[in-house]
């Protein structure tokens, strides 16, 4: 093989490496620990989260927004002063908390809490 080609094929390989990698940076890390449901993420994948996401949004329109589903998780005013790990925190307080109020709705055959299905439905919208 000539050295150009090796090159050039050794370029092409690194590039497709990391390209997937890429998009998982491209959004805000903020606003992606919005996004993220702790708890059901470690119970599923990110198609499983993405797939609660779309049944969620198409049984509730209204919150069928990107805006409207992060000012009903969390204000703007409260993301901006808070850091990943607190946003994380508080969001799973907020999930608690929706478990002991019996806040719960029923997505694609799991019980969420009602914070949950909208951090997956939050998450199918930045991850389409």
């Amino acid at each position: 093989m000539e050295r150009r080609s090796f090159v050039k094929l050794s370029a092409f390989t690194a590039l497709a490496l990391t390209l997937p990698f890429a998009e998982s940076c491209s959004t805000n890390s903020k606003e992606m620990a919005v996004a993220q449901p702790l708890l059901f993420s470690h119970l599923v994948d990110a198609k499983a989260i993405r797939e609660a996401g779309l049944v969620y949004r198409k049984t509730h329109t209204v919150e069928d927004n990107q805006q409207k589903l992060s000012q009903l998780l969390l204000s703007e005013k409260e993301t901006a002063s808070l850091s990943k790990d607190e946003i994380e925190s508080m969001l799973d307080k907020q999930v608690t908390n929706d478990f002991k109020a019996g806040n719960t709705v029923m997505v694609k055959g799991w019980v969420m809490s009602l914070t949950e299905a909208r951090q997956c439905a939050l998450f199918s919208i930045l991850k389409s």
